[in-house]
């Protein structure tokens, strides 16, 4: 609902007076991620520039969503969920049953950038992004859930190059997690159990866009430390890096 909002509002910008200033932009596009599991989604994003004409600085703000296009079979040797008390209504799974994941999540920019003659950018910003693992049995039943929150600073640079009509945009970025936050749900839980302790590590990112006219491809790769956490009262989540291979057709407007 929110990514609906804000790309009404872009739209409203981008065909009033201030068009010259704010340049809105939509995009569709995939993630190939690899994490626990190797999954595929489908991704839609849209984002929101302003910038004076004098000046050399640019505000931005961007937001992307993930959805899962497909599910992939759980290691049952490097997943372990909690289970429900054995009574005579209640059996666990046994070792030979299927586990199924999901992936989905979403992430958010706002930042500034300089623009400078030589074609170089300075770039800091604000990130966040969240990504959730569901569990389910035989594809259907829900077991556990797990999510991961990380929000901080970003700090980057971009080189941009033109060339008649069309434009070669190279980014990297580094980014250091100031919140990061995981919350296990399970429907053998109750409460969702929060993490207490969580460990944080620099993430990476890189990325190519080629700009003809009004539209943009971007291939772009993101490492990302998802972190562990301490969980006293349930089990605990081992650090893991999740990586992003990710490409967006853009159109400016």
């Amino acid at each position: 609902m929110k990514v609906i909002w804000f790309f009404l509002l872009c739209s409203c910008l981008s065909f009033t007076g201030m068009s010259q200033k704010f340049r809105f932009a939509s995009s569709i596009g995939s993630s190939r991620i690899s994490w626990y599991e190797n999954q595929s989604t489908i991704d839609l994003g849209a984002q929101l520039s302003f910038k004076l004409p004098q000046k050399r600085y640019e505000i931005y703000a961007k937001v992307k969503t993930l959805g899962n296009l497909q599910t992939a079979s759980v290691d049952r040797t490097n997943y372990a969920f909690v289970e429900a008390p054995i009574t005579q209504n209640n059996t666990p799974l046994s070792q030979s049953a299927g586990l199924f994941s999901n992936y989905r999540g979403g992430q958010a920019q706002f930042g500034v950038l300089w623009h400078f003659a030589s074609g170089l950018q300075p770039i800091i910003e604000l990130y966040s992004k969240s990504i959730a693992r569901k569990i389910s049995y035989d594809r259907s039943q829900y077991i556990e859930e797990e999510k991961y929150a990380l929000h901080g600073i970003s700090l980057g640079l971009q080189y941009e190059a033109k060339i008649k009509a069309s434009k070669l945009i190279l980014h990297g970025k580094l980014f250091e997690p100031l919140y990061h936050n995981i919350k296990v749900y399970g429907k053998n839980m109750g409460v969702p159990i929060e993490s207490v302790k969580t460990s944080n590590a620099l993430s990476f990112q890189t990325g190519l866009e080629v700009r003809v006219k009004k539209y943009g491809l971007t291939l772009q790769y993101e490492l990302l430390n998802m972190g562990e956490a301490n969980m006293p009262t349930s089990k605990s989540i081992p650090a893991t890096e999740a990586q992003f291979v990710s490409s967006l057709l853009t159109y400016y407007f």
